[in-house]
């Protein structure tokens, strides 16, 4: 399946100066109640507590005075020393066009603003980011992780300022780790927290529909996950996101391969390749799907066209391009081209069994069945799983 783009990346400053001083006090203990802490630096009870609600200005001498007795610097205490490392992961993260290196710049930045985040506001959203970065990276069970951290610290400024923004948000980008994971449990819970409070959300809906399709997917339930993949469609076109309206597109026709339903299937993949054609990152995905379903249907011609189209594209998605050799096989009844990927050292060994796989059926087809056989071989080899026999039918 492909996946979706709803998690959402948020700028984690700019959070209100009096909200900021009361969480850093919530987190250094009763020691800095208003009461403790007003005595501390000589100023009235009432009126530190109007200032840190924001009924009452501060002055700067009065925020010099905070930082010095909250052990942080000025900069610290008002974000000032951490606005363009923001600046440039936010940069990063909403591009249409990531490039590993600037994913692992985006890591490297989401890290560092983790490690210097204080107060439950700026942890969370920071802790937010870092899961986004991870997830992104494909380290889905890492950003799991993250955003439960994250969902602590969401939950104690819902409870503490009534701020449920990000509570909003964490609850839904865990409804796609625990999806990714197998964890329908967790995400069922998720959903049903999300279902209640985003009723007019689109965005959050097709989020919703989308892991719902997983799971009925997973369940082999493809009527199901058929209904739920376009009921996400009808929700992501709700809200004109391309790239999000891209991803469902190339869901539904997913099932609709699944369900055989080949011509459905390049229908909508050709519709695709319209909308998303800004966003190469899933573009590679969309255009390797469609030469897929046109093999299906032995439009040859075609697929060979889109091939050669895209081609430019492809190669600098290695995966995607190797995928691509491999079909070329097929297309060009040329053993050559999966040949190449089954003994490229820099190609994943799912792909290289892949391209023995094509081989083996090649082979076979053309009555080659020592060479049929080699690649039999290597293709159990590279796939490390001999138990195929557990889901033959009668066993």
């Amino acid at each position: 399946m492909s996946t979706i783009e709803y998690t959402e990346t948020i700028i984690i400053g700019k959070i209100p100066i009096g909200r900021r001083i009361s969480e850093i006090m919530q987190e250094k203990g009763n020691a800095f109640s208003i009461r403790a802490f007003a005595e501390r630096l000589g100023v009235n009870r009432e009126t530190f507590r109007l200032t840190l609600t924001g009924d009452r200005p501060i002055t700067l001498s009065l925020i010099e005075k905070i930082a010095y007795s909250l052990g942080v610097t000025e900069g610290r205490l008002r974000q000032l020393d951490t606005f363009k490392k923001e600046e440039e992961l936010v940069s990063l993260l909403k591009t249409n066009k990531r490039t590993k290196v600037m994913l692992i710049r985006a890591h490297t930045l989401a890290l560092e603003l983790v490690e210097v985040a204080l107060g439950a506001t700026e942890r969370g959203f920071a802790y937010n980011n870092l899961g986004r970065v991870q997830f992104l990276l494909h380290e889905h069970e890492e950003a799991h992780e993250t955003w439960k951290k994250a969902l602590a610290f969401a939950k104690t400024m819902g409870k503490a300022f009534d701020d449920t923004r990000l509570l909003k948000i964490v609850s839904e980008n865990l409804i796609l780790t625990s999806v990714s994971q197998r964890d329908y449990g967790g995400a069922e819970e998720m959903l049903q927290l999300v279902e209640k409070s985003s009723a007019d959300d689109p965005n959050a809906l097709g989020m919703v529909a989308f892991a719902r399709m997983v799971m009925s997917s997973e369940r082999r339930k493809l009527d199901h996950s058929k209904k739920y993949a376009y009921l996400s469609l009808e929700h992501f076109n709700n809200t004109n996101d391309k790239k999000q309206i891209g991803h469902a597109l190339i869901n539904v026709a997913k099932i609709e391969y699944l369900l055989g339903n080949y011509e459905e299937s390049a229908k909508v993949l050709r519709s695709a390749l319209n909308v998303i054609n800004d966003f190469e990152d899933i573009l590679v995905l969309a255009v390797k799907n469609y030469v897929r379903s046109l093999i299906k249907l032995h439009d040859y011609n075609e697929a060979i066209r889109i091939v050669d189209q895209y081609e430019s594209i492809t190669k600098e998605y290695l995966e995607y391009w190797q995928k691509m050799q491999i079909m070329y096989t097929v297309l060009k009844d040329d053993p050559k081209y999966a040949e190449q990927v089954s003994a490229d050292i820099h190609a994943t060994a799912a792909v290289r069994a892949l391209a023995c796989k094509c081989l083996f059926e090649f082979f076979a087809k053309h009555g080659d069945s020592e060479s049929a056989l080699r690649y039999y071989e290597l293709e159990r080899k590279y796939s490390r799983d001999n138990s195929d026999f557990l889901d033959k039918e009668g066993f």
